[in-house]
């Protein structure tokens, strides 16, 4: 019995160990961004949104799409690796790409009302 609480609490100790050298290492990019995403292919509009970052996990910034609440999710990594799935209403999309310092971008595509669309994507870190 002791050595299994003793196993569990050492595990808990690592995990919290792994998890908040990964929240460290992705700080960098923690903050507040603003997000242009412009369409290349379908009839999709071009958005302008804010997201946040904090430990490397990516948060809805408020806002709205097509008179829905927007949400976003998703991760950066270590080296600036993005994944992002954003959702309102009945449109989703899915993006990928990198963020530097203070900017970032990469490609997106997803599906709505209008069917299937694509494009690219570019991200400024706000400063105030």
């Amino acid at each position: 019995m002791i050595g299994n609480r003793m196993a569990a609490i050492a595990m808990a100790v690592a995990a919290a160990a792994v998890c908040s050298a990964s929240s460290v290492l992705a700080a960098p990019y923690d903050g507040s961004w603003s997000v242009t995403a412009q369409t290349t292919r379908g009839h999709c509009e071009g958005i302008q949104f804010g997201l946040a970052i904090r430990g490397g996990r990516i948060y809805s910034g408020g806002g709205g799409y097509g008179g829905y609440a927007a949400r976003f999710g998703g991760s950066v990594s270590r080296s600036g690796g993005v994944r992002v799935v954003a959702a309102a209403g009945p449109r989703t999309a899915y993006g990928t790409g990198r963020l530097g310092q203070s900017q970032g971008g990469g490609t997106w595509a997803g599906r709505g009302p209008s069917g299937r669309c694509s494009g690219v994507w570019s991200a400024y870190r706000s400063w105030y």
